[in-house]
């Protein structure tokens, strides 16, 4: 621009061009300050960005900004000093490098702005896309909630329904068709015959009306059940099926039909080892209304509770088994109890009828006992050796056979230590062998070989020794083959010392030491046949139990060997010595006599009563005898003052209420007798008399007990103290 002219131009254009000019300066000055502080943020950005391509534009936009604000700047310049050659060079060159940079810039920009809306279209399309991901999945989220609402209904049903698997499934289907909004469901389930059974049928029709209806079977080749079958997903059934037919719900045609199956777990299949795996599969098949159609995320929601479903129907099936495997042990716990009522019963009838055996049995002995005392007595008096020895080997196999008795009765075993006469012993023992020998038509020896002597009194249970003699005795008769083999049965009793006996025993248990002075002897009795047998059994017999058990209370040993030759049984006990100053009298004890003394006499047995009122005959008494408590009262009464003494007969085998009447009776004699003029005395069949027993005893008014079996001994010696102390 020509200053110069325009300042010719007058004094009145001056003003106004000055103020033009400053305007310029500033607009220059601003644009040159704004060039060049857009650089820096280009330069800015440049450095920030990854791609080359906006780097490189980035670069000439920059490089654009600085020479156009580089001219700008000239250019402010130049109306400071218009005449500079210097500027007017740096000007020209500013505006070229300018022009060259903006033509680049320009043709940069055809490349970039393309590629610069491709890129905004594609930032539309995935804004657009992330938009419909956010509302699949607010969808998906719903549904998740509407199944896990589903799921939690059914699961708080299922568990809040009653204890019947049919409740169970009526539930579970009445709540899954709400939930689905569903007209009809459906559960069939395999049965034999390769076909599938309608076991439950929900049709919701008229605002929730439930009915329950059954379909004929469908053979489990149908094309739709092998398709559900086959897989885990749930299926869509075709228009024309026999089993959507089936399960509509007499809906026609029915709408949008889904299957899908389940698995049916038993008892069997938890075996706690792992998971349990099913065997056989259901089929649920649920029909929408007639509008009604499924969709993919429908049938995803059906798989899901499909597995509800499957819980619900196995813990029915489980539930069906449990009741019906409860309902077998409640038949076979009423079964056991019978059974244990009945073995109760039985065992209260065997005991009665042992107990009743073993009191009949302990009568019979107590008078066999009492009468072989009396036998016994006159043997002391005249009889000959050989009699004297038969009487008392029957007493002492009575005294065994009662001992036996009261074993059975008290079902206990027990052992006594008192002295008695090794001797006689064995000489009872062996005329019972002797006598048993001959009745098998076997022979008998008897020998004695020993360096030590044989003790004649030693401490210990003679009864059990003699049962341990006729054991043995009886073992080896009842080993022979009918008889037909001869043989000889040999009898032997020595003492023996502790190697000995070892060298007996190595294949028992080592018998224990006993206190005090003590002497082991050896007990052998042996079959010895004529003729060689096939085969020697060692069978003990059925008593062996009871037999070694008592060998081991007496602190022996017991054991039985046998050869083609013959068998022999071998007993060691061991036995305290009697002490020399306490030994027993060999002569036969003195028997009072108590003549004129009249002695009522109550029994209730017959045959005790025959035999007692014998003893007390045998003492000089005179005997009434009486066979009830109210007859001896009777005879009291009538003629008290006749009798001196009164013996009553306790017997533990009768009734409670007659033991009751028994001491009643007792009271009432001792009411009678208040003088002090007549006696009790009780016969008691018990094994020990204790304090308890005479506390009664005495309580009830008797003056004495005499212990059964009541011998002439026994007998005598109780009345002469009754009458002493009385």
């Amino acid at each position: 621009m020509d200053y110069q002219k325009m300042r010719r131009c007058g004094d009145g254009c001056d003003g106004a061009v000055d103020a033009m000019l400053q305007c310029q300066k500033v607009s220059d000055f601003l644009i040159a300050a704004s060039y060049l502080s857009i650089p820096l943020e280009l330069l800015y950005f440049a450095s920030c960005a990854d791609l080359a391509p906006v780097k490189w534009l980035l670069l000439q936009l920059a490089a654009f900004a600085v020479l156009g604000g580089a001219v700008h700047l000239l250019a402010v310049l130049t109306h400071h000093h218009p005449h500079s050659s210097g500027l007017l060079l740096a000007s020209t060159a500013a505006k070229l490098l300018a022009a060259l940079v903006s033509l680049a810039t320009a043709l940069s920009l055809l490349t970039f702005i393309p590629r610069l809306i491709r890129a905004k279209l594609r930032e539309a399309l995935l804004r657009a896309k992330a938009r419909q991901l956010h509302r699949d999945v607010g969808l998906i989220r719903r549904r998740v909630e509407a199944t896990s609402r589903v799921v939690r209904m059914l699961s708080r049903h299922i568990r809040d329904s009653p204890h019947d698997h049919h409740a169970i499934l009526h539930t579970t289907m009445l709540h899954l068709a709400d939930a689905l909004a569903l007209h009809s469901c459906a559960v069939w389930v395999p049965v034999p015959g390769d076909v599938l059974q309608l076991v439950y049928q929900l049709s919701l029709r008229d605002k929730g009306a439930v009915m329950l209806g059954s379909r004929a079977p469908i053979p489990a080749v149908d094309p739709d059940v092998v398709d559900v079958m086959s897989g885990v997903a749930a299926k869509v059934l075709r228009p024309g099926s026999a089993l959507a037919a089936a399960s509509g719900g007499g809906l026609q045609p029915p709408g949008g039909v889904a299957a899908i199956r389940m698995p049916m777990l038993k008892v069997s299949n938890f075996d706690g080892a792992r998971t349990p795996e099913a065997r056989s599969y259901a089929i649920l098949v649920l029909v929408l209304p007639d509008t009604g159609r499924w969709s993919s995320q429908d049938l995803e929601i059906v798989e899901v509770v499909a597995d509800q479903v499957a819980v619900a129907l196995s813990h029915a099936a489980v539930l069906e088994e449990w009741q019906s495997i409860r309902d077998r042990l409640a038949d076979q716990h009423r079964a056991l109890l019978q059974a244990k009522n009945e073995a109760a019963t039985a065992t209260t009838g065997i005991h009665s009828v042992q107990s009743a055996m073993c009191g009949a049995m302990q009568r019979q002995m107590h008078s066999v006992i009492g009468l072989l005392s009396m036998l016994q007595h006159a043997a002391a008096a005249g009889m000959r050796p050989e009699q004297r020895l038969v009487v008392d080997a029957i007493a002492r196999t009575s005294a065994l056979t009662l001992a036996l008795a009261n074993d059975a009765d008290a079902e206990t075993l027990t052992t006594s230590r008192v002295p008695f006469g090794l001797h006689a012993l064995v000489r009872e023992a062996m005329a019972v062998a002797r006598c048993m020998s001959g009745c098998s038509g076997v022979e008998f020896s008897y020998h004695s070989e020993s360096s030590l002597p044989l003790p004649e009194w030693v401490v210990g249970d003679e009864t059990r020794v003699f049962h341990l003699l006729l054991h043995m005795v009886t073992t080896l008769l009842g080993r022979r083959c009918d008889g037909a083999a001869p043989g000889r049965l040999t009898f032997s009793v020595e003492s023996c010392n502790v190697g000995e006996e070892e060298r007996y025993s190595r294949d028992v248990i080592p018998m224990r030491p006993s206190a005090g002075c003590s002497m082991r002897v050896k007990f052998q009795v042996g079959m010895q046949t004529k003729f060689p047998r096939r085969s020697a059994s060692s069978d003990m017999g059925l008593s062996f139990g009871m037999c070694n058990k008592i060998v081991q209370m007496m602190n022996g040993s017991m054991r039985s060997s046998g050869s083609d030759g013959g068998s022999i049984i071998t007993v060691v006990l061991q036995f305290q010595l009697q002490q020399s100053g306490v030994r027993r009298r060999t002569s036969p004890p003195s028997i009072p006599r108590f003549d004129g003394l009249r002695v009522l006499l109550a029994d209730s047995d017959g045959t005790s009563r025959g035999v007692t009122g014998m003893l007390l005959e045998k003492l000089g008494c005179q005997v009434m005898p009486a066979p009830s408590g109210a007859h001896c009262l009777r005879l009291l009464e009538s003629a008290g003052s006749c009798f001196q003494l009164v013996l009553l007969d306790l017997d533990k085998h009768a009734p409670a209420a007659t033991m009751e009447d028994v001491f009643e009776v007792a009271l009432r004699i001792g009411e009678l007798g208040s003088g002090g003029w007549l006696l009790v005395l009780a016969a008691l069949a018990v094994g020990d008399v204790d304090d308890r027993v005479l506390e009664v005893c005495q309580r009830s008014g008797i003056n004495g007990v005499i212990q059964k079996p009541v011998t002439l001994v026994a007998l005598g010696a109780q009345l002469a103290a009754a009458l002493q102390n009385n």
